[in-house]
């Protein structure tokens, strides 16, 4: 595991002050393996938070979707349901 990441997960990083000291290329990582590591079965606790706390701080310096944006739902692209199929 990266030294970044493993500083977030083990509470050497502040959440809000340590974030607004990298850079947007070191949050954009971040962001990268936080998801990764959401994307399993069952993350590790305080996963999310930090996933969340680095796209706001993205978001803050305009590199990323804002809340908002990021709560948005598509549905354009799937009109006909879950498999995507059109009824006859």
């Amino acid at each position: 595991m990266n030294a970044l990441l493993t500083s977030c997960l083990e509470g050497e990083l502040d959440p809000v002050q340590g974030l607004a000291k990298l850079s947007v290329a070191e949050l954009n990582f971040l962001a990268d393996a936080l998801f990764r590591l959401l994307d399993v079965g069952k993350p590790e606790f305080g996963v999310k938070s930090w996933y969340d706390a680095v796209l706001d701080e993205l978001a803050v310096r305009g590199e990323g979707p804002t809340a908002v944006e990021r709560s948005a739902v598509d549905v354009s692209k799937n009109r006909w349901g879950l498999l995507g199929e059109k009824p006859e």
